[in-house]
């Protein structure tokens, strides 16, 4: 696979415009091993952004995925997560009023799927989940809020997700979980666990568990 490479900052290479089977065997590929003096890599929704520790050309690293068996397989796969939900957002009824279906449609719709963590971003931790049913694919809104607490369980554009920390926001608010997505206290020191610092990774399935 002819994999598009650039330098991204002083130590950085993105791989980026990766079609899915280049992306899918792209991560099979790196739970094996990972190039030489690579620190970290980051998924993006179709790119990942390697860390290196000195400044590395793209050439090397298109030599190293010259190496690996990026061949097709079983989609990846991470760790199941059911998530329990309390289904009383403020916009549950102005998005079931949008798309022309009661609340309790609304909450079904959205809690059928098993959803997939396709990266972590805007905030520390904050999932994006492919899956969301067709029904449910809304612009974000025109007026975004300016805070959004932490739990919030939303859904803008083709993505769901969960607010994993306070901040401003402009996704349709269905409902809230008491899971707790990012503990910052566990980035402390040096050479955290990702595992213990976010409670999702890039590749794990979730499913929403509606709480009456």
């Amino acid at each position: 696979m002819d994999i598009a490479l650039k330098a991204y900052g002083e130590t950085g290479i993105l791989a980026h415009h990766l079609s899915e089977p280049e992306r899918q065997g792209l991560g099979r590929a790196l739970i094996a091993h990972q190039p030489q003096g690579c620190l970290e890599y980051v998924w993006g929704d179709d790119s990942v952004c390697f860390i290196f520790e000195q400044p590395t050309s793209t050439d090397e690293l298109s030599k190293w995925l010259e190496k690996i068996n990026m061949a097709v397989g079983a989609p990846l796969c991470g760790e199941l997560h059911e998530v329990p939900v309390v289904y009383d957002g403020p916009d549950l009824e102005s998005v079931a009023a949008q798309i022309g279906l009661s609340i309790d449609e609304v909450i079904g719709i959205h809690s059928a799927p098993t959803y997939t963590v396709r990266m972590l971003g805007f905030a520390p931790g904050f999932p994006y989940l492919a899956g969301l049913d067709q029904r449910l694919h809304l612009p974000r809104k025109g007026s975004p809020r300016k805070r959004i607490e932490p739990g919030a369980v939303a859904i803008g554009g083709s993505h769901a997700g969960i607010y994993s920390v306070a901040s401003p926001g402009g996704w349709h608010l269905l409902g809230r979980t008491e899971w707790v997505l990012f503990d910052p206290a566990a980035a402390r020191g040096s050479g955290p666990d990702a595992k213990k610092v976010f409670l999702f990774s890039p590749g794990d399935q979730l499913r929403f568990q509606p709480v009456r």
